[in-house]
């Protein structure tokens, strides 16, 4: 399991805000207070005409990079939820075409579609936040599986129910799979690196103004790692989906009625 996972599935919303942006805005504060003990005021000033453009340039090329991290950690968290909502369509879909069966095969596919959708709400859902799957839903599936291969259509009706019920499963065990590796992806190590490295180096650069009043720059570089902490846990956030204060609900399919 990373640290990106870690700090996720065992650390509440506040705990992690507060684990990801108070330690590191004491670290600036202190770095700031030390590096203005060991390096002059006059250094700094000399030294402004290079630092200033050169810090503007890196802010802009690391700026555009975490908008562009964060960017696409949104579209895939967009993209996670809308295929939960279209596997509850599926699911309803599925429940639906039952109604074209003989009995008793259509008794049978309706309790095990309610018996699956209860499991999924109740079950798998907790299984979600510590992106596992519920080995009860995994069942309840392979027993629907089971029992659309012992269905036998008797007529041209029935098959082509039967082919859509088939086509319906087949997306909605797919958009499920999904749904279970969103829960546990996250970003790739290589791009934490960067992105902390990007936050250090930014951080450090902005040590170099020579503000004659410590506080004032003190505030300021509190404020510059704060911003890009939050940022940081909001992408923490976003990367898994079914866990912390951006879970996306199970109400897709608790709104499906089976009656």
């Amino acid at each position: 399991m990373s640290l990106e996972q870690s700090l996720c599935f065992s650390l509440s919303p506040l705990e992690l805000m507060a684990v990801c942006v108070l330690p590191p805005m004491l670290l600036s504060l202190v770095g700031l207070y030390l590096f203005r003990k060991a390096v002059p005021l006059r250094f700094l000033k000399q030294s402004h005409d290079v630092t200033g453009p050169f810090f503007s340039t890196l802010g802009t090329v690391y700026g555009i990079f975490l908008a562009f991290v964060f960017t696409a950690t949104w579209q895939a968290y967009s993209t996670t939820s809308t295929n939960v909502v279209q596997e509850a369509r599926y699911l309803r879909d599925l429940y639906f075409v039952t109604k074209a069966f003989p009995q008793p095969t259509q008794g049978e596919l309706q309790r095990l579609l309610r018996t699956y959708r209860n499991s999924v709400v109740n079950d798998e859902w907790k299984c979600l936040e510590k992106g596992d799957a519920s080995p009860k839903t995994i069942q309840l599936l392979q027993e629907i599986g089971d029992a659309y291969l012992r269905l036998k259509p008797s007529n041209d009706q029935e098959k082509d129910f039967f082919r859509t019920s088939i086509e319906c499963l087949t997306t909605m065990n797919s958009l499920r799979a999904s749904r279970i590796d969103d829960s546990a992806s996250g970003l790739p190590p290589i791009l934490w690196f960067v992105l902390l490295v990007g936050a250090v180096a930014t951080i450090g650069l902005s040590y170099l103004f020579e503000a004659q009043n410590f506080w004032l720059q003190a505030i300021l570089t509190i404020l510059l790692t704060g911003v890009i902490c939050m940022t940081f846990c909001i992408i923490i956030n976003l990367d898994f989906p079914f866990t912390g204060g951006t879970t996306i609900s199970s109400e897709s399919f608790q709104r499906i009625e089976m009656n």
